[in-house]
C-alpha cells in the first residue's frame, strides 16, 4: 500500500480510516473531492477522516454504520 504524506496540507487529502471503508462514497469524492458516507452523508467529521477515531464504535450522527473494511 503506498501512504502519501499530507501531514502539511491544511486539508487532509488521504484518510486511512475512511477509504477502505465499504460505505465511503468513492465517486462523490473522486469527481467533487466531498467527503461523504452512508454513516455521514452531509460529510465526514474532521475527527474520523484525519484518523483521530477509528469509527468501529458508535459516534454521534452515524446512522447506526461504523467502519467495515472492503
Amino acid at each position: 500500500m503506498t501512504c502519501i504524506d499530507d501531514r502539511e496540507l491544511d486539508k487532509v487529502t488521504y484518510s486511512s480510516i475512511c477509504l477502505p471503508c465499504k460505505h465511503f462514497q468513492r465517486e462523490a469524492y473522486s469527481e467533487t473531492g466531498k467527503k461523504t458516507c452512508d454513516a455521514f452523508p452531509d460529510g465526514i467529521p474532521d475527527e474520523i477522516w484525519r484518523g483521530n477515531n477509528d469509527h468501529k464504535k458508535p459516534y454521534p450522527g452515524d446512522h447506526w454504520i461504523q467502519f467495515e473494511h472492503l
